[in-house]
């Protein structure tokens, strides 16, 4: 209930303020686990994720610093986040986040692993690929453009680009599998990035 809530009132604040927009939030699957994957260039990229997919709930890797605020800490860990240590291994999070998947909910990732400003795809880590490959979940790739030109009294047009879901599959060592996963992976954003870009262009030319 306090996600929905809050997910609404967001949901409004970004029509409101940044025109906010979807395209493709049909591809979410209705059932089972679920990896939404997307590029970074923002803090407020996790609340553009949940505001995109309204069917479900999705559940976010947060970084622990977050946890130890007060009341902070609280509501987001009721928001359905869970902490991760940054820079380093942590198979607390690793199980977390499979714990997520194995009771068919939707986790969402950034595998470029921090923000980048340029609003670039960048090389991704493969920690989305080994989840997917543990799993079994379907990977749903997305895109959110306008993001990285947010700033204070500064209201770009915020939009976010879904693709269809896919899962990853081969006859490969798991090793192997991770490898081209993540490859596959990339693919698919660096698609929807060119798609983001040409919807850009046309939007841009109409005004």
């Amino acid at each position: 209930m306090l996600y929905r809530i809050c997910r609404a009132i967001l949901y409004g604040w970004l029509r409101l303020c940044y025109g906010f927009e979807v395209s493709g939030a049909e591809h979410l699957p209705e059932k089972g686990p679920v990896i939404v994957v997307s590029n970074h260039t923002n803090l407020i990229d996790p609340i553009v994720v949940g505001c995109s997919l309204r069917q479900r709930q999705v559940c976010f890797m947060a970084k622990e610093e977050l946890f130890r605020i007060p009341l902070l800490g609280g509501l987001v860990r009721r928001l359905g986040a869970f902490p991760v240590k940054r820079g380093k291994g942590d198979r607390g999070a690793f199980r977390a986040a499979l714990g997520i998947l194995s009771a068919d909910q939707v986790l969402g990732m950034f595998p470029e692993g921090t923000r980048h400003k340029d609003g670039k795809i960048h090389p991704l880590r493969p920690g989305a690929a080994l989840l997917a490959v543990e799993s079994g979940a379907m990977i749903l790739p997305m895109v959110i453009t306008g993001t990285e030109r947010l700033k204070i009294f500064r209201f770009p047009r915020i939009k976010a680009y879904v693709g269809p879901a896919f899962k990853l599959a081969g006859d490969n060592s798991k090793k192997e599998l991770i490898r081209t996963g993540t490859e596959e992976i990339y693919r698919h954003l660096i698609a929807l990035e060119k798609k983001a870009e040409i919807a850009t262009e046309k939007w841009a030319k109409s005004l």
